[in-house]
Formats: structure tokens, C-alpha cells, sequence
């Protein structure tokens, strides 16, 4: 609902999500570009991926500080979860303002 608002408002959208996630099909097929980062999530039960994932997050760092270098976008739009970390981390470093929505009742 947010998407066609935003693009009637001649709003220019980019979206920065998981290279493993279902977001790159819906996204790019609503015309939107579509950058895929590296991301990890710390789980609350023992795994081994709790030891990796933070590299994985680190590499997502550098990924979107490469994309917001190239983008150089005025506002990132955050709906949080584990895969905004790495843009949110990105955009603070570069001093670019970030909106977060949590749309989650819990």
C-alpha cells in the first residue's frame, strides 16, 4: 500500500534485501530495483550458525555501504527485522536518515 503512494509522489524506491529471501521475486516484479546483502540473524536457541551469521552481517555492512555510495538516497525506509541491520548499520555511518516501521503488534 506504502509503494504506490510513494511512487505517485514521484518518490524514487530502491529496495536492499536478502540474496536468500522471497522479497527479490514480489520486488522485482513491481518494477523496483532490487540489490540483494549478506545478513545473519542471532537465534535464541543454540546453533552454529549464532558464530557465523555475524560475518555474514558485517559483509552486509560493506554491501550497503557500497549501495547507498552509489544510490546516494536522502531516506532509508526501514521495516526492520534481521536483513535491515547491515542498510541500517550503512546508512548510520554515511549519516543518512533512516525511518523504521514495525508494523508487528508483539
Amino acid at each position: 500500500a506504502l509503494v504506490p503512494k510513494l511512487k505517485e509522489n514521484d518518490f524514487e524506491i530502491k529496495y536492499i534485501g536478502s540474496n536468500d529471501g522471497i522479497e527479490k521475486e514480489i520486488i522485482t516484479k513491481n518494477n523496483i530495483p532490487f540489490y540483494g546483502i549478506s545478513s545473519g540473524k542471532l537465534r535464541r536457541y543454540f546453533s552454529m550458525q549464532n558464530f557465523t551469521d555475524p560475518f555474514k552481517v558485517l559483509k552486509g555492512v560493506g554491501q550497503s555501504l557500497h549501495i547507498l555510495s552509489k544510490e546516494k538516497p536522502d531516506v532509508i525506509f526501514s521495516k526492520g527485522g534481521f536483513v535491515a541491520v547491515p542498510v541500517v548499520i550503512a546508512a548510520s555511518i554515511k549519516r543518512i536518515p533512516v525511518v523504521a516501521h514495525e508494523s508487528d503488534m508483539t
